[in-house]
């Protein structure tokens, strides 16, 4: 049985709920990845870096108000 990481290795947003993991080809949970990255088998921002991902997160944090302090550890990936 593989590893379910409980925050996404993408993005690093905690996974609390089934229902937040995305989906393999075959419609299975991800055990690595959230719904908002991964779907279907395949990442749903496709030929993005590691730099513009934490990018896209920080940006993602400042909209929902999160304290700078959490958005700088959020993006340690």
């Amino acid at each position: 049985m593989m590893k379910e990481y409980k925050k996404c290795q993408s993005c690093s947003m905690p996974i609390k709920k089934s229902e937040d993991r995305g989906t393999e080809r075959n419609s299975e949970k991800s055990s690595s990845y959230c719904k908002h990255c991964y779907q279907e088998g395949e990442f749903t921002q496709k030929n993005i870096s590691v730099e513009e991902m934490k990018e896209f997160v920080k940006g993602k944090c400042m909209e929902m108000g999160f304290p700078k302090f959490l958005q700088a550890c959020s993006l340690e990936i």
